[in-house]
Formats: structure tokens, C-alpha cells, sequence
């Protein structure tokens, strides 16, 4: 009995999902290609699409000049209700150089890009811009089918009697409800790239040139007598190491010549130690 329960709770699921889908995307707010019929105005033009607009600047300012005009450009976006953020400063062997990123009303996208664009010599830029509008849509027949599904689960969770279906259910309503929030954040991020635009700068100034090095008379010899004391230095260090080992090694060797060295070779004949005969 259960099972049969069960297949028919799943089959009923099945035709429904398929029912909502089908229903979504011949509903008026959706036209069969998969766009939207009457999607929301996100840019100036009165373009029915949605746009996400990107792009990325980088100037180059005159020497000893990027934080008064850092500071300069931070005030003027700001001013114009651009949105701040990931501020940062890095020095490299060549250049001192801030970057930001700025998040700007579509309308104003070009107005923000000519503010940075006065501050100094426009070393790189790019725009791009991508059509999110069939993301959108199928976001959108995702979450109205998941939300038809849950209120199905939920109907069955009210007439059911055993615990073990109950149990099944509520673990189907967790799975849901999950994939339910992620698909809505989903379409919240897409909205959030649409409604604001997003710039990339960075600003920087080249270092100066290391000068080479020059030195006196006097710092040479400098040099000189101290390469010559560390030199002497060592020198010392060296004979105090080595002379208390080297008498070491000496009194081993004539200890080991004493002691060893009269034993070798075969001892001579006696008749040959007395004198002879004259």
C-alpha cells in the first residue's frame, strides 16, 4: 500500500511539473522563442533587453601625483552616487599604482568612464556588454515550476497519515525549498549585474629611475681598509681554530711513530751485531 502511495505521489509530481512548465511558457508574460513579452526597462534606450554592462579603465598620471588625484577621483564618483568598493594599493619594482571598482547606474556608465579617463593618459580600457535576457527568462519558468512543486508537497504532507511517507515528504520539502532559494539568489545576482553596472579601474604613476651609484674617494677606502680588517679578521679566527689542531695531530702522530714504528721490519741476526774478528 505504501508503495503504490508513493508511485502515485511521484507520477503526480511528474505531471505536474510538466504541466507548469508547459504553462509558463505559454503564459502572456512569455513568448514560445523564450523571451519575454513585456520585460522590464533596464537602460536608458527603453531596450526591452536585459543588458549587463562591464567595463574596465586604467590611466596613467604624471609622477608624484596618484594620491591627490586617486583621492580627487574617489570624490567626483562618489558625488555622481557611484558605489566604492575593493579600494587597494600596491607598489611593484616599476610603479605605484590604486585600484578600485565602481558600481554605477547604467545611465551613467559613459559619465563615469570620462571621469577617470581626465585624471591622467588612458593606458587600456574595455567595455563589454552581454545579453541576459534568455538567463532571465528561464530563471524565471525555473522558479515559478519549483514553487508549484512545493505547494504540491505541502498538499500531500497535509493528507498523509504515516510516518515513514511523512518522513519522505519532508525530506522532498527540504530538497525544494533548497533549490528553491539558490534559483531565486540566482535571479536576484542577475538582476543586481543589470540594474548596476560595473568599472574596473586603476590608477598609477611610474617610479623614478634608480640613479647609479657613485662614491667618494673617501667611501672607497673606507671600503678597502674594511674588506682588509674582515679579511684579517678571519685570518685570525682561523689561526686560533687550526694551530691548537694541527699540535694535536702532531703529538698523535709522533705517539703513534713511537709507539708502532719500531716494530716494523724483521729483527736482525745476532752474528751480525758481534764485531768480527780481526
Amino acid at each position: 500500500m505504501r508503495a503504490v502511495l508513493a508511485f502515485v505521489a511521484l507520477m503526480i509530481l511528474s505531471l505536474g511539473c510538466l504541466g507548469v512548465s508547459e504553462q509558463a511558457l505559454t503564459s502572456p508574460a512569455y513568448s514560445r522563442s523564450g523571451s519575454p513579452a513585456t520585460a522590464p526597462t533596464y537602460d536608458s534606450s527603453g531596450s526591452a533587453a536585459l543588458i549587463a554592462k562591464q567595463g574596465s579603465v586604467s590611466v596613467k598620471v604624471p609622477e608624484g601625483t596618484l594620491q591627490a588625484r586617486f583621492d580627487s577621483l574617489q570624490e567626483s564618483l562618489s558625488e555622481e552616487g557611484a558605489k566604492l568598493s575593493d579600494i587597494s594599493y600596491n607598489e611593484y619594482s616599476d610603479r605605484k599604482q590604486y585600484s578600485m571598482t565602481v558600481k554605477v547606474q547604467p545611465s551613467k556608465f559613459d559619465q563615469m568612464m570620462d571621469l577617470v579617463k581626465e585624471k591622467g593618459e588612458v593606458k587600456g580600457i574595455s567595455v563589454s556588454l552581454e545579453d541576459v535576457t534568455k538567463r532571465y527568462v528561464e530563471l524565471d519558468v525555473r522558479i515559478e515550476n519549483k514553487e508549484a512543486e512545493l505547494d504540491r508537497l505541502r498538499s500531500l504532507y497535509n493528507r498523509t497519515g504515516e510516518v515513514s511517507e511523512i518522513l519522505e515528504i519532508e525530506k522532498e520539502l527540504t530538497r525544494v525549498e533548497t533549490e528553491l532559494e539558490i534559483l531565486k539568489q540566482q535571479k536576484q545576482d542577475l538582476v543586481s549585474k543589470v540594474d548596476q553596472s560595473t568599472i574596473m579601474i586603476s590608477m598609477y604613476e611610474e617610479k623614478p629611475a634608480v640613479s647609479k651609484l657613485t662614491l667618494s674617494l673617501e667611501g672607497l677606502a673606507g671600503m678597502f681598509f674594511g674588506a682588509v680588517g674582515a679579511a684579517i679578521t678571519l685570518i685570525v679566527l682561523a689561526a686560533g681554530f687550526l694551530i691548537p689542531l694541527l699540535i694535536v695531530i702532531g703529538v698523535l702522530w709522533l705517539a703513534y711513530r713511537k709507539i708502532f714504528g719500531q716494530r716494523k721490519g724483521p729483527k736482525p741476526p745476532e752474528h751480525k751485531r758481534i764485531p768480527p774478528e780481526e
